[in-house]
C-alpha cells in the first residue's frame, strides 16, 4: 500500500469515528445516519451536475455512493480532493 493510500485511509478512519461519535452523543443515531446519506448522495449527484461545467467529476458507483452516504457532505469532499491529487489529467 503505497502512502497516499494509507493517507485516505487513516482520514477516512477518523472521520468515521468522528462523525460515528456526534452522532451517539446528539442521541439521534437512527435519524442523523439518514440525514447524513441522503445529504451526501445529493451532495454526489450536485457535484456531477456542476462539475459537468468546470470539468470536474466523480463516477457514480458502488465506492463513490458508499463513502458520500457513509461520511455525508465531507466524504463527497474527500472525493473531490482525491479526485484533484492523484487523478492525473
Amino acid at each position: 500500500m503505497n502512502s497516499g493510500k494509507a493517507v485516505l485511509l487513516i482520514l477516512f478512519s477518523v472521520l468515521f469515528l468522528i462523525q460515528t461519535a456526534v452522532l451517539i452523543k446528539n442521541k439521534k443515531l437512527i435519524s442523523g445516519i439518514l440525514l447524513t446519506v441522503i445529504q451526501g448522495i445529493c451532495a454526489l449527484f450536485a457535484v456531477n451536475l456542476i462539475g459537468s461545467f468546470i470539468d470536474v467529476r466523480i463516477p457514480v458507483n458502488f465506492w463513490t455512493l458508499s463513502t458520500s452516504g457513509l461520511f455525508g457532505i465531507s466524504g463527497v469532499i474527500i472525493l473531490l480532493i482525491t479526485d484533484i491529487l492523484f487523478l492525473t489529467r
